[in-house]
């Protein structure tokens, strides 16, 4: 197993797309807490709760990469929103995460990356900045790291193996087995991450093969693999399954381009066209090809293509714009926007791993 060590060496200034004079850019620091403004917003929990707004990891570090982003930390007194604390940080971790997945925000060419924090909560970090009161709550050192790589490979390589475990499991079929052992690797990882940041700080081994496995995406896997494993263990089986048959919709379309269309009807059906941002899983979702056609499955719908410029990779799945068009079958031809609404994502929401993120923009009409 080959590690990159040259990614963690150590740079001689911080980013100074970020920061300026030792101080966060003004137009970065707006735009974050702009971004924790909506965020809060959209929970419909007052703002006033938000005690502090804090950047940390490698971006707030000497040590930051091509692969850092920006780690936005925003401090709650749980206590404060409700007296069961832990159904609180459940609640904000399951929104922060929908907020992360379905937004793909950079800054500088950096992810945004969403996490809520009780004010109790101990963050080991050798660089944490406070973004609402603008100035370092631990001013980072540059100091040359002594990192224990044989330790690291060996972490990554055990936790590797325990990933591709729980990868077999789901693929056999065995959703509660997957399920179970996905949270199991997750608190494993936790705890020893916290371990390790406890004892040696951000270059002790155990957060080194964090970094490792969050870079070479095994970390997006495994929380796919949750989310996956789970809405498959509490599914209930229909007797027709959901998948569009691709061999009916073939059938269909022949049928009708072999009608004859009578003489009266020389009035030319109407094509529209129509961008839908979707997400498709890393790990349940179907090929490109195979994805494409499942939706071209769905009754109306004449081409597929990829809006260009729209494909982003999140953390669990691939995200990208769709421009569908669609005609010639009611509701289509009567009311496009009834056909998109039950037609067109309603047929969108059963193609295995993928989800529909929103439509873009309006119904055009091509033809």
């Amino acid at each position: 197993m080959e590690l990159n060590k040259q990614s963690f060496a150590m740079k001689d200034k911080l980013h100074e797309e970020f920061w300026q004079n030792n101080k966060l850019d003004r137009n970065v620091r707006r735009r974050l807490i702009k971004i924790v403004t909506d965020f809060f917003n959209g929970l419909g929990i007052e703002t006033s709760k938000i005690k502090d707004i804090t950047i940390t990891g490698s971006l707030a570090n000497y040590n930051w990469s091509n692969f850092s982003d920006i780690d936005l930390h925003i401090v709650v007194d749980f206590d404060e929103i409700d007296d069961n604390t832990e159904l609180v940080k459940d609640m904000f971790d399951a929104k922060r995460f929908q907020w992360n997945k379905g937004h793909n925000i950079l800054i500088n060419g950096f992810e945004v990356e969403i996490y809520v924090q009780d004010v109790d909560e101990s963050h080991e970090s050798t660089g944490v900045y406070s973004v609402v009161n603008n100035e370092w709550l631990t001013e980072p050192e540059l100091e040359d790291p002594d990192i224990d790589w044989e330790n690291v490979k060996k972490k990554v390589k055990w936790l590797t193996k325990q990933i591709d475990q729980a990868q077999k499991l789901f693929n056999d079929g065995d959703y509660r087995d997957a399920y179970a052992h996905v949270v199991r690797i997750k608190e494993k990882i936790r705890r020893f991450r916290q371990s390790g940041l406890e004892r040696e700080g951000a270059f002790s081994p155990e957060n080194v093969a964090f970094k490792v496995l969050r870079r070479n995406e095994s970390l997006d896997i495994l929380s796919a693999l949750k989310a996956a494993s789970y809405d498959k263990k509490m599914s209930l089986p229909s007797e027709e399954g959901v998948m569009v048959k691709v061999g009916k919709m073939v059938e269909g379309w022949k049928k009708y381009l072999n009608e004859e269309i009578e003489a009266d009807t020389e009035i030319l059906t109407p094509t529209y066209e129509v961008n839908i941002r979707v997400a498709i899983n890393k790990v349940t979702g179907l090929t490109k090809a195979a994805t494409f056609a499942e939706v071209r499955a769905i009754p109306g719908v004449t081409t597929v293509n990829v809006a260009p410029g729209t494909v982003a990779p999140g953390h669990t799945s691939f995200y990208q714009t769709l421009s569908v068009r669609f005609c010639c079958v009611d509701p289509a031809a009567t009311n496009p926007g009834l056909y998109l609404k039950y037609t067109l994502l309603g047929g969108m929401k059963k193609v295995q791993g993928l989800t529909v993120v929103r439509v873009v923009g309006a119904i055009e009409q091509i033809v």
